[in-house]
């Protein structure tokens, strides 16, 4: 696993705080308008396994967890962003500890080989571009912008 970054930041106060400079951040929609709402017919979001596979694994300070609203597209519902090194990748329909165990798993291969990498086949047909500035997969960017290429690396 790479060094941890820190980061020195004077807060408004005039306190100065030694903050880390995490890795990534997994984003995880578990109370948007759908994401969850087994009332409403969709599956529900293993919010328990997120946070204890998170502490678990030790990622805090290298991958931050947040689980909260809304991240859209509605329509996919139980949608996850992880940011990695700069780069989006977005997941819909983790409905299952399966799917939950196999995205931290890719997170933890990341920092392994210490790169942003293609998705595992198991996450693959997950996976989609939620963001006009990145392409969709096999699209080249009009802007110049980096994301998942025709290969499925996403950097």
């Amino acid at each position: 696993m790479t060094t941890r970054r820190r980061n020195l930041v004077v807060r408004p106060d005039g306190r100065l705080v030694d903050i880390a400079r995490p890795r990534g951040q997994i984003f995880v929609c578990a109370t948007g308008c759908c994401c969850g709402r087994t009332g409403d017919g969709f599956p529900a979001v293993p919010t328990d396994l997120y946070h204890d596979e998170w502490e678990r694994r030790r990622l805090r300070h290298v991958v931050h967890l947040t689980i909260g609203g809304c991240l859209g597209p509605c329509a996919l519902a139980n949608v996850v962003l992880v940011l990695f090194d700069g780069q989006a990748l977005w997941f819909h329909s983790i409905n299952t500890a399966a799917l939950v165990l196999a995205l931290y798993d890719h997170v933890g291969a990341m920092l392994d080989a210490d790169a942003c990498l293609p998705a595992p086949p198991a996450l693959a047909r997950y996976q989609f571009t939620a963001s006009a500035w990145q392409p969709t997969p096999g699209e080249t960017s009009p802007h110049g912008g980096n994301s998942v290429g025709a290969d499925g690396r996403c950097c």
